[in-house]
């Protein structure tokens, strides 16, 4: 728990809340002291309730909180609750009856105090007045603000937040467009936002201390104006506008590189703009560039992608579409599927191509779910391994759906001796290499198949249609024609897994999970054959008996990508790889697995990275096991807390996947493998 600190914002009004938050949306639990009754505003979630509690405590005793307001549902501001009634406090929980139906089922075991059934104010002890004003549909049904008629400060929710990276407990100059981009993302339309600012411009009010974010205490009127004005949500309709008189493409991308600087920060952003064919001056204004608009917009985006990864792009989403709406020109390219002209181009063609329309359209949905991540090997322009799990699923699961008797094979197929052939030859030689395996791939194809690149120098062929004989006819058409090929700069051999749904999909252990199981298999027998001696297609194995592993590596984190890539590094060198995505199953899977090594995210939810290193040192049988931390998260009190609990690792995200196996590797050679 990180050491507790409390911010008296006006007489008896206290902000309450932890400082240890990261990951972009900070928490405001606010405590009014009035007298010898306490009122406590959006208490926060079980993450930062220890923090909370011991703020609270240190300010008020704890049987004097008489009231708890809860301003709409959500876990991030009411979850902590049941925990403050388990410590003994007793109270009325003050909220809306379209909450109450909602909260109670976390167990909350309170009277309830409904505004509507209370002529929606609530008078202390003192004859201090508390009004609500609700703001329907902003972002729930029963969602309200409460108003301090004796301070005039309004205790807005989710209104006038905004996305924090670099959190400050007071706005400052560049709040306003932090602001606009989490209404952006989480307000309905201006149709229902503009109604409530006009409610709130006619009204008396001095600071304004919103749930997430930060405290507005100078300038209300302007961002009350900024709410009202703002087009934003799923019923997005904005005034049409000239791009030529607004400054051109120039004026959109540079509103776009300022937003995001307001975000993150300005040095940030200057990154992904680095050896780009333009000019920033030091507002983040472009002053000069040297390619086309359209391409400008474009490529800005693209660089976002690649540098900054779909975070940033998920963040800006809301204002590229309101900006391509107002100025009526296309979403970036980045945004956008390529699937849906392949599906016309198909829909004339034979009852084949109808499969392959059918094929496409899944990876259509695949890409959807994808949420627009890059789904592309930048080396072979082939999918990349995130997408290949999203479409293996997706199909797998529609074939169950549909009761088919579809029997699709997989083929794994890996490089034999690319890592050699990587020092003697060098990197260049090496992506020249897999560009050379695509073309022969794509010549052996023979028609629904469907391509894949995945982590390290390892590819996958999808068969969604064909019998066991013709599959393996194909994997040993892949493997000579590796070995044969003269495109190579020296002999290139692979190692071949090949695998059938048809061999697992009624084993009763795999229902649920039948993709990964199919997937596993198949990669399983990738490394059978390696291990066989090389330029080998492995078809037959024990499907319920993997290659013996040689330690077990448990890694807490909620990063999907990340785990991913790691988990596929440690596996392929025959590490066991155990997942965890919150802190508390962590705690467990390690005491009850007793890993070799503990990789975790600072970030991680029910209990960060920091208590759950905490946890290990405490128990005797856990205290001697290794730890790394690897986070988006690292700054010089991370690290210095980090150092603290004896970790001397700490990777920052994105990480070079190189250097961190190798420390891996030598750190648990050095503990010596207990």
């Amino acid at each position: 728990m990180t050491t507790s600190r409390t911010a008296e914002i006006a007489t008896g009004i206290y902000w309450v809340g932890g400082c240890a938050q990261d990951g972009g949306l900070h928490c405001n639990p606010y405590l009014i002291v009035d007298g010898d009754q306490g009122v406590l505003i959006d208490p926060g979630s079980v993450l930062d309730f220890e923090d909370v509690y011991e703020n609270v405590c240190s300010l008020i005793a704890l049987e004097k909180i008489k009231y708890v307001i809860l301003h709409h549902q959500d876990p991030d501001l009411c979850s902590a609750v049941p925990l403050f009634e388990k410590a003994g406090a007793k109270f009325e929980v003050v909220t809306h009856w379209r909450t109450q139906t909602l909260v109670k089922y976390y167990g909350i075991k309170s009277d309830y105090y409904i505004i509507n059934e209370n002529e929606f104010k609530l008078t202390l002890t003192s004859g201090r007045i508390l009004g609500f004003v609700l703001t329907p549909y902003l972002h729930f049904p029963g969602a309200f603000t409460t108003y301090d008629y004796q301070t005039k400060i309004l205790f807005s929710s989710d209104l006038f937040g905004a996305f924090s990276y670099e959190w400050n407990l007071y706005a400052q100059d560049d709040y306003l467009e932090k602001m606009k981009t989490f209404h952006e993302h989480y307000m309905p339309s201006n149709s229902i936002l503009r109604p409530v600012m006009e409610t709130f411009l006619a009204m008396d009010i001095v600071m304004i201390v919103p749930q997430h974010g930060s405290i507005i205490k100078g300038n209300i009127i302007s961002y009350i104006k900024a709410l009202r004005d703002l087009e934003c949500g799923t019923l997005l309709n904005p005034i049409k506008r000239d791009l030529a008189k607004s400054g051109g493409y120039m004026g959109i991308c540079s509103a776009v590189l300022k937003r995001l600087g307001s975000i993150f920060n300005q040095e940030s952003v200057r990154e992904v703009v680095t050896d780009m064919a333009l000019t920033l001056d030091e507002n983040m204004n472009i002053t000069d560039y040297n390619v086309t608009g359209n391409e400008l917009w474009n490529m800005i985006f693209e660089r976002i992608l690649v540098i900054k990864g779909i975070t940033w792009l998920i963040v800006i989403e809301p204002l590229t579409e309101t900006l391509s709406k107002e100025y009526d020109i296309p979403m970036p390219e980045v945004f956008e599927s390529h699937i849906k002209k392949a599906e016309d181009e198909a829909s004339s063609l034979t009852e084949q191509n109808r499969l392959l329309k059918e094929i496409n359209s899944r990876l259509e949905s695949s890409i959807l779910e994808s949420q627009n991540k890059l789904i592309r090997c930048a080396i072979t322009g082939l999918y990349n391994y995130s997408f290949f799990k999203n479409y293996l699923a997706s199909e797998i699961n529609s074939i169950l759906n549909d009761f088919s008797e579809q029997n699709p094979g997989l083929v794994i197929i890996s490089l034999d001796n690319i890592e050699r052939i990587e020092y003697l030859y060098g990197h260049d030689e090496v992506e020249e290499i897999q560009r050379n395996v695509v073309f022969i791939l794509e010549e052996l194809k023979e028609g629904n198949e469907v391509l894949f690149k995945l982590q390290g120098f390892t590819f996958a062929c999808y068969i969604p249609q064909t019998t066991n004989e013709a599959a393996l006819d194909f994997a040993e058409k892949i493997r000579n024609s590796i070995a044969s090929s003269e495109k190579f700069i020296e002999k290139v051999t692979a190692s071949i897994g090949l695998a059938w749904l048809g061999e697992i999909r009624e084993k009763a252990e795999y229902h649920g999970k039948l993709d990964e199981a199919f997937y596993n298999v198949a990669v399983m027998r990738a490394k059978i054959a390696r291990n066989m001696g090389r330029d080998i297609v492995c078809s037959q194995s024990s499907i319920n008996e993997y290659q013996d592993d040689i330690g077990k590596i448990l890694i807490a984190d909620a990063d999907e990508i990340s785990v991913d890539v790691l988990k596929t590094a440690l596996e392929n060198i025959n590490y066991r790889v155990i997942t965890a995505i919150d802190g508390q199953t962590a705690v467990q899977i390690a005491r009850d697995k007793n890993p070799l090594l503990i990789i975790s995210e600072v970030m991680i939810p029910k209990m960060d990275g920091f208590l759950f290193r905490e946890e290990m040192l405490a128990d005797s049988n856990t205290s001697k096991i290794p730890f790394i931390y690897l986070s988006y998260l690292k700054n010089d009190e991370s690290v210095l807390r980090a150092s603290s609990l004896g970790v001397e690792h700490y990777f920052k995200k994105p990480f070079m996947l190189s250097e961190l196996m190798g420390v891996i590797q030598n750190k648990i050679k050095g503990e010596s493998l207990r």
